[in-house]
This record gives C-alpha cells, structure tokens and sequence, in this order.
C-alpha cells in the first residue's frame, strides 16, 4: 500500500545481460516475443542493427548491453528474448520498440524510497535513464524509453 510520504508503483525488471539490469514502467513493456526473429538493417549502429516485424510494424531492437558496454556483444546472436516496449514521445501517439533481453522480465513494488543515484559503470546509465532505485543493494536504473528510441543514443 501506498503512503502519503512514500508512493509505490510497479516496474518490470529486465535482464539486458547477464550483467546489466534496468527496469521499466508496469504499462510500459507490452509483449514478450520468444526466440525472436531479427531481420538485419545495413548501415545501422552495433546497438541497433535489426529489426523485429511485430503486428504489422518493423521495430527497431536495440541491444542496450551493447551500447552501454561500447561494442557488440558475442552473444547478441543468442539473445533469446525480446521485449516490445510502448512509449510516448512529448506530443503524439504511442510508438513501439522492442529490447533485446537475456532473461524473463520480472515484476517488482518499486517506493521513492528505494530511490538512489544511478550506477557509475557502465558510464552511458546518465543517458540513457530517468531515475533509479535500490533492489537488495542493487542499483536498477529505469529507462528513458522516449530518448532512447528517438535517436537519443547517436
């Protein structure tokens, strides 16, 4: 429960590798594609070279371990989730992308409490999110899905 001094929401928890978690908002991760099929896209950043085809849209797939490490990563061929994310830029209607991840999302009850400064390594987390939060003396930064998805990362 909620209190006046300290509201609660849900997050989802996203394994971007077998090292790096962030989290996004409940509403904000819609679909999970399992073993999902990547289509390459010539000329893109190492970040962002495929594309998910997902009702009817292509998708961007970022791979944001690989952004946040600075170079691909050897196994960005094995991922074997992804997750479609629905955001709102400023003014407009949702737009979609999708996340390469390593692992099920998980669900968690995130209070401003739990609020803390962002991870100092990898160094791109200030990019890359709005906040943070303590989860068991982890720090769990939540993305800015609009920035990230806008061209933000170039």
């Amino acid at each position: 429960m909620a209190t006046e001094s300290s509201r609660e929401s849900t997050a989802w928890m996203l394994a971007l590798d077998d090292r790096l978690r962030a989290a996004v908002g409940e509403h904000e991760l819609i679909h999970l594609i399992e073993a999902p099929t990547l289509l390459e896209v010539p000329l893109s950043p190492y970040y962002c070279q495929r594309v998910i085809l997902w009702n009817d849209l292509l998708l961007p797939a970022m791979d944001l371990a690989a952004w946040l490490w600075g170079r691909e990563q050897p196994a960005q061929q094995e991922r074997k989730l992804a997750g479609v994310v629905a955001y709102q830029p400023r003014m407009g209607a949702a737009e979609y992308g999708a996340l390469l991840l390593s692992d099920i999302p998980t669900r968690a009850r995130v209070s401003d409490t739990q609020a803390c400064k962002l991870p100092e390594q990898p160094t791109g987390w200030r990019d890359l999110a709005i906040s943070c939060f303590l989860d068991t003396e982890t720090p769990v930064p939540i993305l800015d899905l609009p920035l990230i998805f806008s061209g933000g990362l170039l």
